[in-house]
């Protein structure tokens, strides 16, 4: 029988892996933030690159939430990589650099962008069902306005790409 080398995190209880999820949310965001810019800068699409900032400055506030659960919970936010998120980010910068015509481009940004608020979406949603499931219903509740802000990103950029009744979207452009 192989036994692996690789350590495992110790998890105690729901309290502890709450813990967990919080810190690496906040490392998931931070990250996230500082790439924001890079994305907005790459955008072609003038609505798009707005989004993109709207995006940036939702993050900001969702990193100070996650402060706040942090302290909520006695843990400090830094301390835990968020490996989804770097694997996330590294496939966005790849095609970022990969495609050089700017409908394309942008289309191959809302898709890591949709991406990376699915993820949201996930984390925020399970760390809300830890939360309510302690009673701490103030961090559920915060769970729960960060989900929501990740579920209408992943809207607007679907409408971006799609376009509306009144207007073609970046897909269009992508496909001539």
């Amino acid at each position: 029988m192989n036994v692996s080398t690789q350590s495992t995190k110790q998890v105690y209880n729901l309290k502890h892996l709450l813990e967990e999820q919080a810190r690496d949310l906040y490392n998931a965001e931070t990250k996230y933030s500082e790439f924001l810019t890079s994305m907005q800068l790459s955008s072609k699409d003038e609505d798009l690159a707005d989004k993109f900032a709207h995006v940036k400055e939702g993050t900001a506030n969702n990193i100070q939430k996650l402060k706040s659960i942090c302290e909520k919970l006695n843990v400090p936010p830094t301390g835990v990589k968020c490996e989804a998120m770097a694997g996330l980010l590294r496939e966005a910068r790849e095609t970022e650099h990969d495609y050089a015509h700017s409908s394309i481009k942008d289309a191959a940004l809302i898709a890591n962008a949709q991406r990376i608020a699915h993820y949201e979406i996930a984390g925020f949603g399970t760390a809300r069902a830890f939360a309510k499931k302690l009673d701490l219903d103030d961090i559920a509740d915060m769970f729960e306005e960060m989900a929501e802000q990740s579920g209408e990103i992943d809207k607007k950029l679907t409408k971006i790409a799609c376009g509306s009744w009144l207007s073609t979207g970046i897909n269009d452009a992508a496909a001539n």
